[in-house]
């Protein structure tokens, strides 16, 4: 088989399947396949090819496994992570979380933890746009931590990872952010497949119609030091009721910034 007719191939299934962008995506399971980029595939569609390498991949992802558990990383912030099930597939909207966070008028030498950190992805990128800033993370899976260390370690990021249940272990640390993606999702939701058949349920529910890791958050400027900020992920229709556990816990403002579709997203909160 060669290039064209495999490519030709897998893109007609991936359209049936509904997989958006079948096109690249078959162009990207191909170059994966054969270790080759992109661009050599496209400058050569007669060249035979073994294809099965390829056809594994393809019915891997016919059945619904996302393309980044596939190919082993996920681009976030302009760099790779490495991800598997363990771990949440980081979205774009998680990096508007960033961007609130680095925004933020922090000391240079800030002391900021990241609960629930899952592939490490808020965590290091913070440590390496601010390398002065003092990162911790956590998480309550210890394979997610081993996978967010291996990230860490890999893109040379200084972050001190713990398991941990939120910020349980942190008991002698004072901060000036926290920041989060925590699990906001509630279980009675209906999720399309590829998320809810293959990335870890315990980084994507709460009970509480997802508001119940949120409310015990709440109560994590306790661990703020004076006029400390906490920046946190919330679903695109949370907004109000999040603000709203934020505000009758004390903190000294709150507001809800929208992502770039227009939705409710981003909790930025301030300690008195």
């Amino acid at each position: 088989m060669t290039v064209r007719s495999w490519l030709t191939m897998a893109r007609e299934q991936l359209e049936l399947a509904g997989v958006p962008s079948a096109k690249l995506e078959s162009e990207i399971l191909l170059g994966h396949s054969l270790g080759l980029e992109r661009s050599f595939l496209l400058s050569h569609p007669d060249e035979d090819i073994a294809e099965l390498p390829a056809n594994a991949l393809l019915g891997r992802r016919l059945n619904g496994e996302p393309l980044s558990y596939l190919l082993g990383f996920r681009e976030f912030y302009g760099r790779r992570f490495s991800v598997n099930p363990d771990v949440l597939i980081p979205r774009h909207e998680t990096e508007e979380v960033v961007e609130a966070a680095l925004g933020l008028p922090l000391a240079s030498d800030a002391v900021v933890v990241d609960v629930g950190t899952g592939s490490g992805c808020i965590a290091v990128i913070c440590a390496l746009k601010r390398p002065r800033w003092q990162v911790f993370a956590t998480d309550i899976s210890a394979r997610a931590i081993q996978v967010a260390s291996r990230n860490s370690d890999a893109l040379g990021a200084s972050v001190q990872f713990f398991t941990a249940d939120l910020l349980d272990p942190m008991t002698d640390e004072m901060f000036d952010l926290v920041i989060s993606n925590p699990p906001y999702i509630g279980r009675q939701e209906v999720l399309e497949s590829q998320v809810a058949d293959y990335e870890p349920a315990l980084a994507l529910f709460a009970e509480d119609q997802g508001l119940a890791i949120i409310r015990r958050l709440a109560q994590a400027k306790s661990k703020l030091k004076p006029g400390g900020w906490l920046v946190m992920e919330v679903g695109h229709e949370q907004g109000e009721p999040v603000a709203d556990i934020f505000l009758e816990a004390g903190w000294a403002a709150v507001e809800v910034r929208k992502d770039l579709g227009g939705r409710d997203r981003i909790l930025v909160a301030r300690a008195s």
